[in-house]
């Protein structure tokens, strides 16, 4: 695989554009790495060679290789083997018949005792946010079958924004506060899923017994009425010009967005773990008329607790293999993941 220095060494960048364009380039090689060490750790070990294109013979310094890809290295290693046990990096021109390749390096690695994952697309609920499971976390959870309620999570009490105030961010409640724009209902169940991170949390509250509520208008604020640093919870609503499109189009977005398995790997796709209502707000403390006639409002994503495992992404669990014949890196898929995730070895 290629990885252009401009990429790792920090070439001078100014413009917006450029620089998203540059992270958007690190975070695809990131994930091509990731893919193919995830092959190798699942297929009995092997080598990835990496030409760092435009690495100039002169300068024998790779160390911002090293910090690029450390850190996510070390997360595949998920069978509790030391870093320097797995992975084993050199420079083909240490060799003195390899001179001319100064720019390549070959990467080592070594074959895993258990599947190695690249990304689980799944979270669990923290009390303070979400984060993803470790492997023997997320192996735990699996082997456990925990056969849930299924019960969508209930906000008892609220009849409007105003009751919300002593509501706060739990393991099951979270909080994102809504910003003035004129975006379209159908951009806003878009922004809601992708850049509020809502199908990230619905897998993590689908873990927990009762399930989760995401409440999409409501901001924490600081506060010292008490003397000290708090926070109290305030309105932030959006008004939405048709309640029933944004509610069938964000439940629809959930649905084509998730993947929901049973213990064993097999997909439930008719499976509904999501319900959106709307709590109106009756105070005008704010400027809401940020759209078009309608009524302000907080979106309350209901999710329930599922006898079974949710992902934020279609594709499932990213776990890899190389195929000798076909010279090709697959995807396992969801049951043979499940099934080689469970084992002690692979």
């Amino acid at each position: 695989m290629g990885i252009d220095v401009s990429y790792l060494y920090g070439a001078a960048v100014h413009e917006k554009d450029a620089r998203k364009k540059k992270r958007e380039k690190r975070e695809n090689k990131i994930q091509e790495l990731s893919r193919n060490v995830s092959a190798l750790r699942n297929s009995n070990g092997g080598y990835v060679l990496i030409h760092l294109v435009g690495l100039v013979s002169a300068d024998f310094f790779t160390g911002a290789f090293d910090e690029f890809v450390d850190i996510k290295l070390n997360g595949l290693i998920q069978d509790g083997n030391m870093f320097s046990d797995v992975y084993k990096k050199q420079r083909l021109s240490t060799h003195t018949e390899l001179q001319c390749f100064h720019d390549f390096l070959s990467l080592f690695v070594s074959a895993a005792s258990s599947v190695t994952t690249s990304n689980f697309n799944t979270k669990i609920a923290l009390d303070d946010c979400i984060i993803e499971p470790t492997a023997e976390t997320l192996r735990s959870f699996l082997r456990t079958k925990r056969r849930l309620s299924e019960t969508f999570h209930r906000l008892s009490g609220i009849v409007s924004a105003d009751d919300l105030k002593h509501v706060h961010e739990s393991r099951s409640i979270e909080m994102k506060g809504h910003f003035l724009s004129k975006e379209s209902d159908e951009e806003l169940a878009c922004s809601i899923l992708n850049s509020f991170k809502l199908a990230e949390y619905i897998t993590a509250f689908t873990k927990l017994e009762g399930g989760g509520s995401y409440l999409y208008g409501v901001n924490e604020s600081s506060s010292t009425e008490h003397g000290y640093a708090s926070k109290t919870s305030r309105p932030d609503p959006v008004v939405i010009n048709n309640q029933d499109y944004l509610k069938k189009t964000l439940e629809q977005k959930i649905r084509d967005t998730i993947l929901v398995c049973d213990y064993d790997g097999n997909t439930l796709p008719d499976a509904n773990v999501a319900e959106v209502h709307f709590i109106p707000c009756m105070s005008h403390s704010k400027e809401t008329k940020d759209r078009h006639n309608g009524q302000p409002v907080i979106i309350h994503v209901s999710v329930r607790s599922v006898s079974g495992i949710v992902f934020y992404d279609k594709m499932g669990p990213l776990a890899y293999k190389y195929d000798n014949t076909q010279r090709l890196v697959t995807q396992m898929d969801i049951k043979e993941w499940i099934r080689a995730f469970l084992k002690t070895s692979v």
